[in-house]
């Protein structure tokens, strides 16, 4: 009785032919292609608004989907400042780990403090210790604002070399913006 069952679901699954997949490896392509909601949005990063742009970015973010990874790359160089920073925020959510060399390389290389600003806030839920000392290199960015981002994301991650970089930004600091969340920082290291 179970045999003629299985003998007759192959021969149904023969009938379908291509429809089904023989194996879950020859699903993976289908599996990769990205939504129709973010394709959609995918056309929208292409808008002349600025505004349509930046939601497009957001929309994708909270979508989640890995095949939106490779589209959301190719943002990383263009021209536009606000572009390259909200693409670095996409994906680091998209793709996870896997987005840390592309997010570690914006935040070493971008001229523009905005990207490297959002390259920290992309990078501070995904910090190992390999991306730490990428963190510590911003406590000395000529721009007290992206200064200060990195100076409160250094000063989350429990490791001996962050307290060590926060105490010793905080000797020279001159800034007061940045000498403000600098206290606050180290009252964050020191309670660790």
């Amino acid at each position: 009785m179970k045999r003629a069952w299985i003998a007759g679901l192959s021969c149904a699954l023969a009938a379908l032919g291509s429809a089904m997949p023989a194996s879950p490896a020859a699903d993976a392509p289908a599996a990769a292609a990205p939504s129709p909601e973010a394709e959609r949005l995918i056309a929208q990063l292409e808008h002349p608004d600025a505004y349509q742009r930046q939601a497009s970015f957001m929309k994708l973010e909270m979508l989640r989907e890995p095949a939106t990874a490779p589209v959301l790359r190719s943002y990383l160089t263009n021209r536009n400042p606000d572009t390259r920073a909200f693409a670095v925020r996409a994906l680091a959510a998209v793709a996870g780990v896997q987005a840390v060399p592309d997010v570690v390389e914006c935040l070493k290389r971008d001229r523009h403090p905005r990207v490297r600003i959002a390259a920290i806030l992309a990078l501070e839920p995904l910090v190992d210790p390999a991306v730490l000392p990428a963190l510590i290199d911003r406590l000395r960015d000529r721009h007290p604002e992206v200064r200060m981002a990195a100076v409160d994301a250094v000063s989350r991650v429990k490791d001996p070399r962050a307290k060590e970089a926060v105490l010793a930004r905080q000797r020279r600091e001159r800034h007061r913006d940045v000498q403000r969340v600098l206290t606050q920082a180290v009252q964050r290291v020191q309670g660790s």
